[in-house]
């Protein structure tokens, strides 16, 4: 645990287009100063995965607020075969998680843990994700030169540079954005403007 790094603080640092780790003396305390980067959260994140699949569940996404030593970690889940989890899953699974962020240093006794179902409104991050609900309704959120743009459709395809979508054609607003194209019906979207793609409900 971090119990001993009492002055410890996180915080995000991102020099020459590279995020570093490093861990340096807090001046006249004698403790040291915890740089947690982007680059280590992507490692916990596959770290976590990983644990997750050895104990027959499936990680969904992995977020972490907060500021200081009281951090909140906060998972989505779902069982190994893609059914959503129960109370029960979420109630036997969170002390094996806590145990598991202890071990890597990163949970303490400020910290906080939510462990829960995506919901209906679950969001596609993995290939694997997009193979599976291909052909489901989603809505797709976009950041284009600082604007925010949502786009919904029937999830048609998905590789490493764009995800398509069956959309009737495209929307005025998306009409001469910088990579987004349109083919009958089906609409083009580079992967670098999508921040963020999740089932559509209808309400």
């Amino acid at each position: 645990m971090l119990c001993d790094w009492a002055c410890a603080v996180l915080e995000f640092v991102c020099q020459d287009s590279r995020c570093t780790i490093s861990r340096r003396p807090l001046p006249g305390r004698g403790k040291w100063l915890f740089v947690w980067t982007m680059l280590d959260l992507i490692e916990l994140e596959e770290k976590l995965g990983e644990f997750l699949t050895e104990n027959s569940f499936g990680l969904v996404d992995f977020q972490v607020t907060g500021s200081g030593r009281g951090r909140t970690f906060r998972l989505f889940v779902e069982r190994a075969d893609g059914s959503p989890v129960d109370l029960n899953d979420c109630a036997k699974l969170s002390p094996r998680v806590k145990l598991f962020l202890e071990s890597n240093l990163v949970f303490n006794d400020d910290s906080s843990l939510l462990v829960s179902s995506p919901g209906v409104d679950r969001l596609l991050k993995r290939d694997v994700d997009f193979e599976r609900y291909a052909g489901s309704d989603v809505t797709v959120s976009l950041r284009i030169e600082g604007r925010k743009l949502t786009l919904a459709g029937e999830l048609a395809a998905c590789n490493s540079e764009s995800l398509e979508l069956r959309t009737g054609g495209l929307p005025p607003q998306f009409d001469g954005e910088m990579g987004v194209k349109a083919n009958g019906g089906v609409v083009s979207l580079p992967r670098r403007l999508i921040k963020a793609v999740r089932l559509r409900v209808e309400g």
